[in-house]
């Protein structure tokens, strides 16, 4: 619920609301204020349902809103056995973890699969005057888990205002997957970059250009490159993100299934013989490209060896649409996040906000479980709320091309972070060891960090920071 002004209305509890065994989750403040019987912090593990898993592909953040309702009776429970009449939830945080190692080094070692839900509250437990009426001010979080926005200003980003971005992604209804010469989704070369946005839905990613130009990728790999508000290329593979990029992008029903056509005939993975007696190929380099009146479709062909007494195949992987003449090297131009002292934040001993400039949002990753993410550089994602306020840093591997082992650590040593596992358990030592995971809740705090194996010397792989 969102209120853009206040608006004075009065909701009251019936008799029966206290009838219940479980004193109830309040969505909004009591008109007379509460007595706070505790303020209590708790860390709520759950080990996912692995029938779950196999229903969802894995997918372990998909389960989170059942372990939330879990966690939030278990709060009930203990606000009951506590004597209280309600419960105000200050603080919900909820991280995931999906991690898995199947060692084969001859130590012995059993595999390790570990498929979690963290939930991280912080909840008072209150006794209500005698008057249970309930104001129009919303508490933090409601019965359902979910944030509640209040504000009496607009506050202008460059990002939806409304609802769960990921589920309007979800329920938009993508248009037909036909590719011509100059188009594809029903986008044409030239249309306006308002053309675009209604017709595909919410974008998953958006990156700016050091040449001026706007990416809009939908899915992990259908991209838009606009250029003076113009689709000016639409391809399939970009060459910014790689794999590790694309994978912090979540999974999209309407764009990540190659189920696209060219003239009703040609499909992904078609034998390249099939596709030259649909289309009037010519060689180009690498790939086979199809002549429009002012634009050309470039395919692009992946050898399979199906068996091992054939030879190759050649199957259709790729497309793009693009002007005849190209010559625009795509390089990410990021922002400039001076402003934030990533390091002290990492210290967990700050207690200062920081707010978003709008400059500092033109590279998002906007399809996350976890609400959307700005690209700082090529190693480091920062979340925020709809204030722009950050909540969450992520350091992790290059998600834009190659990096090698000594290059992340020099980028860890920028942040005063040690780069074994030992040496970080030093630096948090109330951290729980988890073998290829470590976590440590503070408060509101919490921090995960994962390895790339058991060993006390693992190298760290990522960081995540929710606050």
């Amino acid at each position: 619920m969102k209120f853009s002004h206040y608006i004075v209305c009065l909701a009251a509890f019936s008799p029966a609301t206290f009838a219940n065994e479980l004193p109830p989750i309040l969505d909004f403040y009591p008109l007379c204020s509460p007595q706070t019987i505790n303020t209590a912090n708790d860390k709520m593990v759950y080990d996912i349902d692995p029938d779950l898993l196999k229903s969802s592909n894995g997918d372990v953040l998909s389960h989170r809103d059942a372990y939330v309702q879990q966690a939030l009776v278990e709060i009930q429970r203990k606000a009951s056995a506590a004597g209280a009449d309600a419960v105000i939830i200050d603080r919900l945080t909820v991280g995931g973890i999906d991690r898995s190692i199947d060692l084969q080094d001859g130590s012995n070692r059993a595999q390790s699969s570990t498929q979690q839900i963290h939930v991280i509250t912080t909840a008072q437990y209150v006794d209500l005057c005698d008057d249970t009426q309930l104001s129009s001010d919303p508490t933090p979080f409601n019965s359902e888990g979910k944030a509640v926005s209040y504000t009496q200003t607009t506050v202008k980003l460059t990002m939806p205002n409304e609802g769960n971005v990921l589920k309007q992604a979800q329920k938009h209804q993508a248009p037909d997957a036909l590719i011509t010469t100059d188009s594809a989704y029903g986008i044409h070369i030239g249309d306006s970059v308002d053309d675009l946005l209604p017709a595909l839905g919410p974008h998953s990613i958006q990156l700016q250009l050091d040449n001026g130009a706007t990416v809009y990728g939908y899915g992990r790999s259908l991209w838009f490159v606009i250029k003076d508000t113009r689709v000016a290329m639409i391809t399939q593979d970009l060459g910014l993100l790689n794999g590790h990029g694309q994978n912090q992008i979540a999974l999209s029903e309407n764009y990540d299934s190659d189920n696209w056509e060219i003239a009703n005939q040609v499909r992904h993975g078609d034998e390249i013989s099939s596709v030259k007696a649909h289309l009037a190929l010519k060689k180009q380099g690498d790939v086979y490209s199809v002549a429009g009146k002012n634009s050309q479709l470039i395919l692009t062909f992946e050898d399979y060896n199906e068996s091992l007494d054939n030879a190759a195949i050649s199957r259709l992987n790729s497309f793009a649409i693009m002007p005849f003449t190209t010559t625009d090297e795509h390089q990410v131009n990021f922002g400039n996040f001076d402003n934030i002292d990533i390091a002290t934040l990492l210290t967990l001993a700050s207690k200062q906000a920081y707010t978003l400039q709008p400059q500092q949002l033109s590279n998002q990753i906007q399809l996350t479980e976890s609400g959307p993410q700005v690209l700082v550089n090529s190693n480091v994602l920062l979340g925020f709320d709809r204030q722009g306020v950050v909540n969450s840093i992520k350091i992790t591997e290059s998600m834009f091309g190659k990096q090698t082992m000594s290059e992340f650590n020099a980028v860890l040593a920028s942040y005063n972070l040690p780069t074994i596992k030992s040496e970080l358990l030093a630096r948090y030592p109330n951290a729980e060891d988890n073998f290829d995971n470590i976590m440590l809740t503070k408060g509101v705090v919490m921090l995960s960090i994962n390895f790339d194996s058991y060993d006390d010397d693992a190298q760290l792989i990522d960081l995540t920071l929710h606050f």
